[in-house]
């Protein structure tokens, strides 16, 4: 008799205690999963919140007990100082209970961005995800992969064009105090206006440094933050469809404080005729200054094909030897 007793207290205290469990560990799931969204949402509204506005039509957890998420259905995007809006069906975001500091996020489109401007952007894709990971107090890498876009734009000025993309990824990711960025397109293709020829089909690839930029993730990453910064472009190259143009840029540069690039490069050039023709149809604006580089580039390299050309960059002005090439503009 007495060790039925037992037997029934020891099973009752065994029930509170996993009961109590229980309870903590929903609310300590419930407490990381608003924080998994105070993230996203933080990495929305950026460095100044005060003037962008996250809001979403309708908002919930999910993911209970294996998985910390959140849904968004509705999420709206507003900034007060361009009155820019961006809208989209649903924001999706999950971390695994073994490493909640690690988020997947998915967004589902299509989505609008317009301004009182007139500026209008209608994207649409087959899949759109990202990744944050955490660290203290700061993102410590963000990156993106995005399959089948098609983004559809309208200018205040009666300007409309098409671009897609078959495939695209990036990320920029702290490396012990470095800022390391790398960027992929494949296959992007772009008609400027939507009567007008389609421009042939350009991959690029993009991979770089930041000498101690890693603590621009804690910002909001903006061009201007580049001031008095160095690196290294490990590889930037742009690869335009059948005609086999590439070009190809590396070398190490600065930023000093006004913005201005500072630099020696390397760069290869296959096919610049195509690549010229490329950047001039895409710029118009464009069109005399392009053209008028390419004929020195070809004088300076007596028409050759393939070409390697030693590219400096002082204070903005960049020059091939005594040629100068131009003036670029500060960050």
């Amino acid at each position: 008799m007495a060790s039925s007793t037992r037997t029934r207290k020891f099973l009752k205290w065994s029930l509170i205690v996993l009961v109590i469990l229980l309870a903590v560990y929903a609310l300590g799931w419930l407490f990381i999963a608003r924080t998994v969204k105070a993230r996203m949402f933080e990495l929305l509204e950026g460095q100044d919140g005060r003037n962008t506005v996250v809001s979403c039509e309708d908002i919930g957890y999910q993911g209970f007990p294996a998985r910390f998420g959140f849904f968004c259905d509705g999420l709206h995007v507003r900034d007060r100082k361009t009155d820019a809006v961006f809208d989209t069906p649903q924001l999706l975001a999950e971390a695994p209970v073994y490493a909640p500091w690690s988020v997947m996020a998915t967004v589902t489109g299509p989505a609008t961005l317009d301004n009182d401007a007139g500026m209008l952007l209608r994207t649409e894709w087959e899949h759109l995800g990202g990744k944050l990971i955490y660290g203290r107090s700061a993102p410590r890498l963000i990156s993106y992969d995005l399959e089948g876009l098609t983004a559809r734009f309208a200018g205040p000025a009666g300007q409309q064009g098409t671009l897609t993309a078959e495939y695209a990824e990036g990320l920029v990711r702290n490396d012990d105090g470095d800022l390391d960025l790398a960027l992929t397109v494949t296959n992007g293709v772009l008609r400027p206006q939507n009567d007008a020829e389609a421009l042939p089909a350009v991959s690029v690839n993009l991979l770089a440094t930041v000498d101690d930029g890693g603590s621009l993730l804690a910002t909001k990453i903006r061009p201007s933050a580049l001031r008095g910064k160095s690196g290294i472009l490990n590889q930037a190259t742009l690869a335009i469809g059948e005609q086999e143009s590439h070009f190809a840029v590396s070398g190490r540069f600065s930023f000093d404080q006004d913005g201005y690039l500072d630099g020696r490069f390397s760069v290869e050039l296959t096919g610049i005729d195509g690549i010229s023709q490329v950047i001039q149809l895409a710029f118009p604006q464009a069109a005399n200054p392009v053209a008028t580089v390419t004929g020195l580039i070809k004088s300076f390299t007596g028409g050759q094909r393939t070409m390697s050309l030693d590219v400096r960059v002082d204070h903005g002005r960049a020059r091939i030897g005594f040629i100068p090439l131009g003036q670029i503009p500060p960050v």
